[in-house]
């Protein structure tokens, strides 16, 4: 199993970005892949400069993956304020 926690949450290279494709083009059909990310898929493409890559890594996460989008406050920012409203008591 692959794990990609936090995926695309700032611009790779391209060079970056080839090597992932790598990695996932070999292990099509042959492995499990959990992505985690803070963005939708279709925002992953501003992260990737090269439409072709970009659209080749999107493919292979996206096509046949089951999505679960959570809705909620950010927990970090959650615990955050709670760490901060015990100081200031």
């Amino acid at each position: 199993m692959l794990v990609l926690d936090d995926f695309l949450t700032t611009p790779i290279s391209g060079e970056t970005a080839g090597e992932v494709l790598n990695i996932l083009a070999s292990r099509e059909h042959r492995g499990s892949t959990i992505v985690t990310s803070q963005f939708d898929p279709e925002d992953w493409y501003k992260s990737l400069h090269d439409a072709v890559i970009a659209e080749s890594i999107l493919n292979r996460l996206v096509l046949t993956s089951e999505l679960v989008q959570l809705d909620g406050p950010n927990m970090r920012r959650h615990e955050h304020a709670l760490k901060k409203d015990e100081i200031e008591r």
